[in-house]
């Protein structure tokens, strides 16, 4: 007789019968609830089967896994964008260097009468030999910042 209810004892681990009431309002909402919350509560029984202790933590570690997957994509995907951003970043400092170098070359290449402001604020003219050094190695300069 002792091993009967310890037979039925185990299977009552895995299986479990339980009463619940089941209310509908004038709205037709439905509530369920351990007691009757009105007379036309309904008592439903329900079969509650204990989960597979086993299966929990394999769906658990398999949640885990699929959460550092996309913890990692995301962490990826960051990464690329802030390399892009970086390099974006790069390419227009770049471009304003070779704008300045050609700006630079087309002031000097142009000739015409040239100067620069001296310590005092005096405008001290170049000559045309400083013109074509000036070109010459705003020239090299433009050659070097826009390179590709």
């Amino acid at each position: 007789m002792l091993t009967g209810l310890a037979g039925i004892l185990g299977v009552a681990c895995y299986a479990v019968a339980s009463d619940v009431y089941k209310t509908v309002d004038a709205q037709g909402h439905v509530t369920y609830s351990d007691h009757a919350l009105s007379p036309a509560s309904k008592k439903v029984t329900l079969d509650v089967i204990q989960a597979n202790p086993q299966e929990a933590a394999r769906m658990a570690k398999q949640l885990a896994a699929e959460n550092a997957d996309a913890v990692q994509r995301a962490k990826s995907a960051r990464e690329q964008g802030d390399e892009q951003q970086r390099q974006k970043a790069q390419q227009q400092e770049q471009q304003q260097r070779c704008q300045a170098a050609r700006d630079r070359y087309a002031t000097f290449a142009s000739g015409g009468r040239l100067f620069h402001i001296d310590a005092q604020g005096e405008r001290v003219y170049y000559t045309d030999e400083e013109i074509q050094a000036q070109a010459s190695t705003a020239k090299a300069a433009m050659d070097s910042a826009c390179a590709p």
